[in-house]
């Protein structure tokens, strides 16, 4: 099953973004990890959100572990599991 993991980084950590997306750079290299999105929190002004997507529950749970022993994510780190869902395309319900 796939797996997401969220890093929360604190507001003027820079550095600490930047060592994180390079961490994340090199796992994608190998394929085994791919960078979903980087985004501010609106509810926490300045802190970004790093999301990551990994094929298997265990890399997630790994990465995860290594990020916070290694201190790069102080604000949160989340490990979601991801289902998958049905969707339709929407050509075929517009035109029946």
């Amino acid at each position: 099953m796939e797996a997401l993991v969220l890093c929360e980084i604190a507001a003027g950590r820079d550095d600490l973004r930047e060592a994180l997306l390079a961490r994340i750079g090199r796992l994608g290299l190998h394929g085994r990890a791919k960078l979903n999105f980087v985004a501010r929190d609106r509810n926490a002004p300045g802190n970004t959100i790093v999301a990551v997507g990994f094929p298997e529950r265990a890399g997630a749970e790994r990465f995860a572990a290594e990020v916070i022993g290694d201190g790069l994510a102080l604000a949160d780190v989340r490990l979601l599991a991801v289902e998958p869902t049905w969707q339709a395309e929407p050509l075929p319900l517009m035109f029946p």
